[in-house]
């Protein structure tokens, strides 16, 4: 039975749900990133739902175990109980401290053969085997899947799968970015669940595993935070360019990604160079991101740009983009493949023109709402960018039509398809 807000009226789901992500991003900044925002969103309406009985873990990652403690004594909107057997792995901690002293000293080398033994163990005890069971469903929405007893009361085991890029093009990553995701696609079993981020990843999921039933493969699609909204503040506006060096007088098409080859960024300043002839000189090419990997040919064709009119900031606070999409001609996306592509998304909502590759699960959040354009093309990508530098109405209507596309998307409706495959799950219900 439903209730008028949507809630089922029956027995709460008891639901087990790793924060593991959320802790790394207390102490480690860059640790922000998209999956952050799903974990913590997901985590914050789960906990607002009287139908599902919210308790925390931090299996993923056991290291920043006390960095969840802290975050939940901190928050008041991650109402719930911790599950770890922290009481074994403080006793733990308290008998081995004179080796890790040992290991901190010039007598590592005699240390260092037990120290992945005591780390094992460590693990293992800040997160039993024995901890899931007598839940409903468990939930891990990045790390793999932990392992569990044969018990008649394990739960439904359930992960967030965002792509599997690194197993799709395994030549953008380093080997243990491979070897990670690997493992967590693996920890699937054929009786486990999937929540993917878009059907494009769904796709590609059921493809390489095709042992996995398609009714328990489920699509949460993301959301824009809310933020992410055009900003009228001119003077907002202004202190955030002058703080990133942007020039006054400087128009700018915009891109905010991590600087990776998969971002296809060369293609993108090739392109710009290759318009740039049509643009006025205040013109620019702005990228804001953190510096990723292998980008050594990208920064030397920054350096070589026309009259060194691309400009790169470095990582920027969520706070600094809201003005940054706002201000810009037109946000460009040109990436080879994404498992969602938020950052569109954020520029629709700011009421930012769009132009993005055609590609993977970008016309699912796109739609008809942006320039569409393929990734390898570099004709396409420049006369996308000169038509909506020229072409002012152009910039308004699709300013008017993403506004209207991101309306489509929120985090109330991710987290109740979240909710709806928790119930399914526990019933072991199919489609």
């Amino acid at each position: 039975m439903i209730n008028q807000s949507g809630q089922s009226n029956a027995v709460p789901i008891r639901l087990l749900y790793d924060l593991s992500v959320l802790g790394a991003a207390r102490v480690h900044n860059l640790a922000r990133t998209g999956v952050f925002r799903v974990v913590e969103n997901v985590a914050r309406y789960v906990a607002t739902r009287k139908d599902v009985e919210t308790h925390w873990t931090a299996f993923g990652n056991p290291e920043h175990l006390q960095d969840v403690i802290e975050l939940l004594r901190e928050s008041s909107s991650l109402q719930g109980t911790l599950v770890s057997s922290l009481l074994k792995r403080r006793i733990f901690d308290a008998l081995v401290r004179p080796i890790d002293y040992l290991a901190a000293s010039h007598l590592y080398r005699v240390v260092k053969p037990i120290l992945p033994i005591l780390e094992r163990t460590r693990n293992q005890l800040t997160f039993s085997k024995h901890a899931a069971v007598g839940f409903d469903v468990l939930h891990s929405p990045f790390h793999a899947l932990p392992p569990l007893p044969k018990h008649s009361k394990i739960p439904a085991r359930i992960l967030t799968v965002y792509d599997l890029i690194p197993i799709k093009f395994p030549h953008f990553f380093d080997a243990s970015v491979r070897e990670m995701y690997a493992r967590t696609i693996a920890s699937l079993e054929a009786r486990d669940w999937a929540l993917c981020i878009s059907e494009s990843t769904r796709r590609d999921l059921l493809e390489y595993r095709t042992d996995l039933h398609p009714d328990q493969v489920r699509v949460t699609p993301l959301a824009a935070e809310s933020h992410f909204t055009k900003c009228a503040d001119a003077s907002r506006i202004q202190e955030v360019r002058e703080r990133l060096g942007i020039p006054v007088n400087a128009r700018y098409f915009l891109s905010v990604c991590t600087l990776e080859p998969r971002k296809n960024l060369r293609h993108l300043v090739a392109a710009f160079n290759q318009a740039i002839s049509q643009f006025d000189d205040e013109t620019y090419l702005v990228l804001v991101g953190t510096r990723g990997w292998k980008i050594d040919d990208l920064v030397q064709d920054v350096e070589q740009s026309a009259v060194t009119r691309v400009l790169t900031t470095g990582y920027v606070p969520d706070e600094d983009l809201a003005p940054l999409y706002t201000d810009a001609i037109a946000f460009v996306y040109p990436s080879l493949y994404e498992g969602f592509g938020l950052p569109p998304l954020e520029a629709m909502q700011c009421g930012t023109p769009v132009i993005t590759s055609n590609n993977s699960s970008l016309p699912e959040v796109v739609g008809d709402a942006g320039l569409l354009v393929a990734a390898d093309c570099l004709d396409e990508l420049a006369d996308a960018m000169i038509r909506i530098e020229r072409d002012g109405k152009l910039r308004e209507h699709l300013s008017c039509l993403g506004g209207k596309r991101a309306q489509l998307f929120s985090w109330e409706r991710c987290g109740q398809l979240t909710v709806d495959a928790y119930r399914d799950a526990r019933s072991r219900k199919m489609l």
